[in-house]
């Protein structure tokens, strides 16, 4: 797997971390597909857009569950590019931070993002994944409630 640059890291935990209180809503079906074998959540979904043009979609049946979750984070300007996608379910889990190895496509508020994901500890191939979600809404994150640097 390849790494996540400290920027990126803390970026991607930082929305999170606000999206995660944020899986309210109707309970949606999200599809995941990995190696041909179909797996599918019913989830509660959240979709936030940050200014720098990201969009985080994070899905979990409840705010509580964490055996079962979705997370993508995607690049809107110009084009849809993945930055990182990952899952964890029961029965399988997978995380790819390799844009190059992931594409997504967008109908309406569905997206579809599919790719390779790189071998986990102890296999040795790279696995085929596809995820259908669809965005209910769209939310903005919350804003940082401490004054910036240098500003009085």
């Amino acid at each position: 797997m390849r790494g996540v640059t400290a920027g990126a890291a803390v970026a991607l935990a930082a929305a999170l971390l606000s999206a995660a209180g944020c899986a309210s809503g109707p309970v949606s079906d999200v599809t995941i597909v990995v190696d041909g074998r179909t797996h599918t959540v019913s989830a509660r979904v959240s979709c936030t857009k940050f200014p720098d043009g990201k969009l985080l979609i994070y899905a979990a049946p409840s705010k509580f569950d964490a055996t079962k979750r979705v997370r993508v984070l995607l690049g809107t300007q110009h084009r849809l590019v993945v930055y990182a996608a990952g899952f964890r379910l029961p029965e399988v889990r997978g995380f790819g931070d390799d844009p190059g190895e992931m594409v997504a496509t967008k109908v309406d508020d569905a997206y579809n993002i599919s790719g390779r994901l790189p071998p986990e500890d102890g296999q040795l191939e790279w696995r085929q994944f596809e995820i259908d979600v669809t965005c209910p809404g769209y939310s903005q994150p919350a804003r940082d409630q401490h004054p910036r640097l240098g500003s009085l």
